[in-house]
């Protein structure tokens, strides 16, 4: 059985090669002829999966992609060729949710004014946008979200986009979707944006999409006082330098990108596909792979209050956004933003972290860590 893996899923040949023989590619560049003699695809996120790539596609029996959304594959597509196809939903939420922590950490005193009684809002309430909520509120933080496909009577949180739209810090975690009652492509406008409070921050760790490129320059010209955290762009890999420079931290697409939740998101696939094969899935995890999991201990330097300290350790995305600035002034930003991709260096999800402080740290500052690595 021949087996394409994108090259950015680490240890591909530990999870997949029980099913056959693996070969990797650039995301980016698969190509139709590629496809002739293969049997199962996995992909992440940045390969667009439809008629076009699998006109030669003859043999394919499996899509697989490692990551949590959908809206790179046709589905209707896949399905009108019986070709088995999975994602990876909530492989990576934890990852993101630890960028959305430390960038209110990292940013002014987003995360201290939180802590004083401020409110965050989130629009798109799946498994990102719970998983958030349940964070920020394990820290006695205020949390409302908006979510039109849930029920709003299923969860307190849930309230309409105008409430959502008077928090502190918005952060955005909605699927894009361009058709249904509820399309998420361009969802936010202007206006909208601008009934934030003063002082207010914006988060984007979802879909570029969903607000567009021209509205968030135009609310930096006209509300310099919002902050912008971005991590998704319109027109990926190619993205607007002047926005990137707007905001108080830019990355490339990287919230997502911690190795536990790459990890995550290949056995979830090898186990969909040991399912559509027939075959047993292992119990463990590869023994390398459970090897390169260890849990790190961090050495905590000393800058604020002991947990912001910890999770800036930990994560910084201040040195995400430099080196993401950094890559806009090479000749081929494009090229330079998948690179940033390709050779992220390993990040752990906080929960799996053990701190090293130089002091002693009273219980409270270790109560207040342990609710923001995610600890119940």
């Amino acid at each position: 059985m021949n087996i394409l893996v994108d090259e950015n899923i680490p240890m591909a040949e530990a999870f997949f090669s029980r099913f056959g023989s693996v070969v990797t590619f650039a995301g980016r560049g698969l190509s139709p002829e590629a496809l002739v003699d293969t049997d199962v695809l996995i992909v992440r996120s940045v390969t667009r999966v439809n008629a076009a790539l699998l006109a030669k596609a003859t043999k394919l029996r499996f899509v697989g992609s490692c990551t949590i959304g959908s809206d790179h594959l046709d589905i209707e597509y896949l399905e009108s060729r019986s070709i088995n196809w999975c994602t990876a939903p909530g492989s990576n939420a934890d990852s993101v949710v630890d960028y959305v922590v430390c960038s209110l950490c990292a940013v002014d005193d987003y995360m201290a004014r939180l802590l004083g009684g401020g409110r965050l809002g989130i629009i798109g309430y799946g498994n990102v946008g719970r998983r958030l909520a349940e964070r920020v509120s394990g820290l006695g933080i205020g949390c409302v979200a908006y979510d039109p496909l849930i029920d709003a009577q299923s969860d307190p949180r849930l309230v309409g986009i105008d409430e959502v739209l008077h928090c502190d810090v918005l952060c955005l975690h909605a699927p894009l979707t361009r058709t249904g009652p509820f399309p998420s492509y361009h969802l936010l406008s202007l206006e909208q944006l601008l009934r934030l409070p003063k002082g207010a921050l914006l988060l984007n760790a979802g879909r570029g999409e969903v607000v567009a490129t021209g509205v968030l320059l135009e609310l930096a010209a006209l509300r310099p006082d919002i902050q912008l955290v971005l991590d998704v762009w319109e027109g990926e890999p190619v993205v607007s330098a002047e926005l990137a420079a707007r905001c108080a931290i830019a990355t490339p697409h990287i919230a997502g990108y911690s190795l536990d939740g790459k990890f995550k998101g290949a056995a979830m696939v090898a186990e969909a596909l040991a399912n559509v094969l027939g075959v047993s899935e292992e119990q463990s995890w590869p023994s390398e792979v459970a090897a390169a999991l260890t849990a790190p201990q961090v050495s905590v330097q000393d800058c604020g209050e002991p947990w912001q300290a910890a999770a800036l350790s930990a994560y910084n995305p201040k040195e995400d956004h430099q080196r993401f600035l950094a890559s806009l002034g090479a000749d081929d930003p494009g090229g330079a933003f998948d690179a940033l991709r390709k050779h992220y260096p390993p990040r752990r999800e906080l929960s799996r972290c053990e701190f090293v402080f130089d002091g002693a740290v009273d219980k409270a500052q270790l109560n207040v860590l342990s609710a923001l690595q995610g600890h119940r």
